[in-house]
């Protein structure tokens, strides 16, 4: 397991103080803010709604973001922010011009978020992690998930679907995960699903995603 990753990514949730505003950026209309904590702590938020995606911290956030000991930097690669345990960088969108295929599928899905690459490294070049891409879509009855509107009340802000994919390193493995009695102890390469299913093939699980 990456030992000197510490890193918090909230999808859609918020992050800001105003002593120590965040670091906001532009991806193509996807915001990113970036707020460290530690020299092993940075908080990422991505949002296609830029007021939330700068807003105050919400539940569970006690410590005060602390930019003492990082620096910033931007170039061809993108944004790149350095502590004494960590490198992150934003990286830059590069231009693309999309295939005629690509083309004719926009034509019937459209809302796609625009790309956002980060990658995580210690201060020797080790990736850590790299995050390549994100999703954040409203309910919808093409995506099955519309049924959970029914729940939204009138006081409850909009409803989102979100997601990120991560590349992990190839000397990173995942143990625990939950009641995952599939037979096999690493879960790398396997599919988790992350909620109590009591369907599940090798019996009743609930699987709580945190290591």
């Amino acid at each position: 397991m990456a030992k000197l990753l510490l890193t918090l990514i909230v999808v859609y949730l918020s992050s800001a103080s105003a002593q120590n505003p965040p670091v906001v950026l532009d991806r193509d209309g996807s915001t990113v803010a970036l707020e460290p904590y530690a020299a092993n702590i940075i908080r990422v938020t991505l949002s296609m709604n830029k007021d939330q995606g700068v807003a105050a911290p919400g539940y569970g956030f006690k410590a005060t973001p602390a930019w003492e000991g990082w620096s910033q930097q931007q170039g061809e690669a993108g944004n790149v922010y350095r502590s004494a345990r960590m490198i992150v960088t934003v990286e830059a969108n590069h231009p693309w011009k999309p295939t005629a295929t690509q083309i004719d599928i926009g034509k019937f899905f459209s809302g796609s978020n625009p790309g956002v690459s980060i990658l995580f490294q210690t201060p020797e070049g080790k990736t850590l992690l790299r995050m390549t891409a994100w999703s954040m879509s409203v309910p919808n009855q093409k995506n099955g998930n519309a049924a959970i509107l029914d729940d939204k009340r009138p006081s409850d802000s909009s409803f989102y679907q979100v997601g990120a994919t991560f590349a992990s390193p190839d000397d990173e493995h995942y143990y625990g995960l939950g009641q995952n009695q599939e037979g096999f102890l690493d879960h790398r390469g396997h599919r988790v699903e992350c909620w109590h299913n009591y369907t599940a093939t090798a019996a009743p699980r609930c699987v709580s995603p945190s290591w």
